[in-house]
């Protein structure tokens, strides 16, 4: 269907009135209509939307991860063109496509912004691009200039310009480069009509809200319309209806009256209790009062920390010189607050001091694994007062964002649930959407202090899913390919029967063990043991389990299927950016083995955005997977904390996925009680700058120091600043020195470059000597990642400098390496002809001189050899130097060549560091100024 010919400057009022400075383009990417700009937005910028130009509309959403960083994703429906042939029930054809864009340098007062940007590059491919961008703002109008190749072909270029007289509508020009006669079926959706050419449009904002509407150069009419949300916003609606910590203030009693009389203990008690509260047990001596609780109410953990502590101080006795809040999840002591200092804590919370001072005489730490010596008074002595033991809740949206549910809890952790709920499925061949509402009944009950029982049913109430009848033709094990099964067979269902026994092992120390059913498909026995080291952004976990493939009926009947997953995982994270990337490696449920990669950003609001993709030896070659070009789990997902949304604090989230539902390969089992799940919103918010973030339920952050490390540098004007520097550096006399040094010692070298060969040529490698060739060969590009990453290490700036330094000089060494071997052309020795020079050649086998796999490798180590005195390091690069002469890949004297080159970048990227790190400034960020602190020698 083909979209009406109206006017466009009608089109343009008619959609300007209901939207009332866009700038995405309707495939999601920030540009003009169809080219993109080199703009990423501002970090947190999540935007979604709905496009129409004929044949295409195309449901979309796009994200500012980063200052510098774009990704979109969009969903495409082409007019005319089935879908599956011979099945009418999918309808038009559709197609998933990804795109992502970086921007390489930000404008300035003379530089544009320059970003490159690939399109499509996940899937079909069917409309993938990739370009290069530059964008610059002139006076009112914002011109930019491209060129791409694939679909994109050849130069773009667009112009935005505000129309005089008329705020928030802009005028958007631009010359598309796109090829649509190359689309797919361009034939039979008419899009082999459109031209490369001059297209117009007008953009208009309203608040949140946008639209933009253009027309092309054959006269097609486009309409994109889209809200942009900004997640950095801490939260979007003011909490009007969230309880005051104290209602009104007690009488505080002496220390004798406190030890004497139990009610001043049961009145706190109660207090924490109405603040919802739950498994609370306190004690006190020596003046000072320690507090365990768990909070299910609250979202931040520092919230709830100081919301206790407040009432905690309202109701201690005089005299009480500390007090100690430890937060529990789970039975499990995770996070301990130690205020150290009362007469400072009550000075904050009536406003005569800041956090900033009061930071000073807090102490934020893992919870210690010693349980409280006879705690004097818990939740459980007060059963036989006035409250009852049991509260039950119709809620209605107020604190879970579901639409109604039935909850009744105990004074502990124990709670009973009932709610509707709602599975979507997209994009399966007997239909776009699939969908599955159900009611579910769960219980969760404490048995023990740290045993809890797991159970859960549903009653499907309306769904299509078990409308899809086609059969999986995975020849890997059906662990998830046969879902339609179960929606199919099992209306009403226990989902899941299980128990976990928790562990507090130690200090940063967790264990979980589990049997039962797990979850709709499987049941089994496992265990989980989790690591987090003292004040380390990583967290260790390995998950063990065997497990079996449940029945498909819903009940306690088993098929045969069998399996023992284990998975290992590492969750590194920096803090400052709300970055936390997970490595999990080992056995998936299919009985493949590889490893899952995940990145989450988190923003301010609290709202978690993310995506995987696991590379095993599975081999799922269904399509669009092919023996060649096998088929990988991936996915996208989000996560959004309801209380940003919600007029009243709560520690709800809504996750959502976007992922193949009918996928064997490098799935995972939906195990009970994850620890790091557990545990990973108190780290990232003891992480969260001072670990006291809304303490006081107030948005007082104050200037931190910025953390040394990569992204806080600008790398690509470091890099060229270096390099110009070096030039410099050479060309002095002291340089020339040097370099006529290093030309005899490579001189010299030659010498024995016919013999060492020739030894290397009287046989092949064997095994053994082909593992270490191969580990030779990965380990300059392993260090140069390792080396980047602990350059965004963070609470340890000489190891993050000294990262960076390593970063600097691989890449240095790494580009100075091919343009040596590109004007050198000199022969590889297994190229059998000699060791000849002929420059300028573009032939792999004359780019030997220098070895630039040596000279990486020796970069990235020598400034860690250099900051931590550890010459044995440079071992490491001897294996790298080793395999490309046994592998005939280098002569000898490239190899000295490289190793000379590697050990000169790394020394002077680690001196050109350290030197201006001794000069650079100091910045720190607030919430509201960024101060700046520069000592001048």
């Amino acid at each position: 269907m083909k979209t009406p010919n109206l006017p466009p400057l009608l089109l343009a009022f008619l959609i300007g009135t209901l939207f009332a400075h866009a700038d995405s383009t309707v495939n999601g990417q920030r540009g003009f209509i169809q080219m993109p700009d080199a703009r990423t937005g501002e970090e947190g910028s999540w935007r979604m939307g709905f496009a129409v130009q004929s044949p295409y509309r195309a449901l979309w959403t796009s994200a500012s991860l980063m200052p510098w960083l774009e990704v979109s994703a969009r969903f495409t429906r082409i007019s005319d063109v089935e879908g599956f042939a011979n099945n009418s029930q999918y309808g038009d054809y559709g197609d998933k496509a990804f795109a992502a864009k970086l921007q390489l340098l930000d404008e300035r007062y003379w530089q544009p912004a320059l970003a490159v940007g690939i399109d499509d590059f996940e899937g079909t491919g069917l409309f993938s691009s990739h370009y290069v961008v530059a964008s610059k703002q002139i006076g009112d109008a914002d011109l930019s200039i491209g060129y791409g190749r694939k679909r994109t072909q050849g130069v773009f270029g667009g112009v935005r310009y505000p129309i005089p007289g008329l705020a928030g509508l802009k005028l958007v020009a631009e010359y598309d480069a796109n090829q649509y006669a190359s689309d797919l079926a361009a034939k039979e959706s008419g899009a082999d009509k459109r031209k490369q050419g001059l297209n117009l449009g007008l953009a208009y904002q309203y608040g949140w809200l946008n639209g933009q509407v253009g027309r092309m150069r054959d006269g097609t009419m486009t309409a994109n319309a889209y809200v942009d949300i900004p997640l950095n916003k801490k939260e979007f609606i003011p909490k009007l209806d969230e309880p005051a910590a104290l209602e009104k203030l007690p009488v505080r009693p002496t220390e004798q009256a406190w030890l004497e009389d139990g009610q001043y203990q049961r009145h706190l008690l109660r207090a924490l209790q109405r603040q919802q509260y739950r498994d609370i047990r306190c004690s006190y001596r020596a003046a000072t009062l320690d507090i365990e609780l768990a909070n299910t109410r609250i979202a931040l953990p520092s919230r709830a920390a100081g919301r206790a502590a407040r009432i905690a101080l309202a109701h201690a006795p005089f005299g009480v010189r500390e007090i100690s809040i430890t937060l529990k999840q789970g039975g499990l002591p995770v996070t301990q607050y130690r205020f150290n200092d009362t007469d400072a804590l009550a000075r904050y919370f009536n406003g005569a001091l800041s956090r900033e001072d009061l930071a000073r005489s807090v102490t934020i730490k893992q919870a210690s694994a010693n349980e409280p010596d006879s705690p004097e008074t818990s939740v459980e002595q007060i059963a036989q007062w006035d409250e009852p033991n049991y509260s039950a809740d119709l809620e209605a949206g107020q604190s879970t964002g579901e639409i109604a549910a039935l909850s009744v809890r105990d004074r502990g952790l124990s709670q009973l649930r009932v709610a509707p709920k709602l599975g979507a499925y997209f994009n399966d061949p007997s239909g776009v959407l699939k969908y599955d509402l159900y009611l579910q009944a769960s219980l969760n009950a404490r048995l023990a202090q740290r045993t809890f029982l797991d159970l859960s049913a549903t009653a499907s109430v309306l769904e299509n899913v078990s409308s899809v009848t086609q059969d999986s033709n995975s020849a890997l094990p059906h662990v998830r390919s046969d879902v339609a099964q179960y929606k199919r067979d099992s209306k009403a269902a226990l989902e899941r029967a299980a128990i976990s026994q928790y562990f507090h092992l130690g200090q940063g120390w967790y264990g979980r063990t589990s049997a039962g059913l797990y979850e709709e498909m499987f049941g089994g026995i496992g265990g989980q043991v989790l690591y987090q080291p003292s004040r380390a952004p990583y967290t260790l976990d390995l998950t063990l389990d065997r497990v079996r493939q449940r029945d498909t009926g819903g009940g306690l009947k088993f098929r045969d299927y069998e399996a023992t997953t284990a998975i290992a995982s590492l969750h590194y994270r920096i803090p400052s950016q709300g970055l936390t990337t997970t490595l999990r490696a080992g056995r998936f449920l299919a009985g493949d083995e590889g490893v899952r990669a995940e990145v989450a950003k988190r923003f301010r609001s609290g709202v978690e955005m993310g995506a995987w993709y696991t590379v095993t030896n599975g081999n799922d070659i269904t399509s669009p997977g092919s023996p060649t070009s096998p088929y990988h789990d991936k996915g996208v997902f989000l996560s959004i904390p309801l209380n940003v949304l919600l007029t009243k604090d709560t520690a709800a989230v809504g996750r959502y996925s976007l992922a193949p539902w009918t996928r064997d390969v490098g799935q995972i089992v939906a195990y009970p009680g994850d620890l790091y799940g557990i545990v990973s919103r108190y780290l990232t918010n003891r992480e969260d700058r001072d670990g006291l973030v809304e303490l006081d339920d107030l948005d007082d952050d104050y200037r931190m120091p910025v953390p040394q490390t990569l992204f806080y540098r600008q790398p690509i004007h470091d890099q060229a600043k270096m390099l110009w520097s070096g030039l410099g550096d050479t060309a002095s006399r002291s340089g020339i020195s040097k370099l006529a040094y290093a030309g005899g010692a490579i001189w010299l070298a030659s010498r024995f470059d016919s013999r060492l060969d020739r030894s290397s040529a009287k046989s092949t490698p064997s095994k053994s000597t082909q593992k270490v060739i191969d580990a030779g060969d990965a380990l300059p590009w392993a260090g140069l990642a390792l080396s980047g990453a602990l350059a965004t290490y963070e609470g340890n700036n000489r190891l993050s400098r000294t990262a960076y330094s390593a970063f600097q000089a691989g890449i240095s060494a790494g580009v100075l390496a091919e343009a040596g071997k590109w004007a050198f052309g000199r022969t590889r020795p297994k190229a059998n002809a000699g060791d000849s020079l002929e420059g300028f050649d573009r032939r792999q086998s004359r780019h030997s001189l220098p070895s630039s796999h040596v000279a990486v490798a020796t970069a990235v180590v020598t400034p860690f050899a250099q900051e931590y005195a550890m010459p044995a390091l440079y071992a490491l690069p001897a294996i790298t130097q080793y395999g490309r002469m046994r592998s005939r890949e280098h002569w000898f004297s490239d190899v000295v060549a490289g190793s000379l080159l590697g050990i000169a970048a790394g020394q002077y990227s680690w001196d050109w560091n350290r030197k201006r790190s001794k000069l650079e400034p100091e910045v720190q960020i607030g919430t509201r100024s960024i101060s700046l602190r520069w000592e001048v020698q």
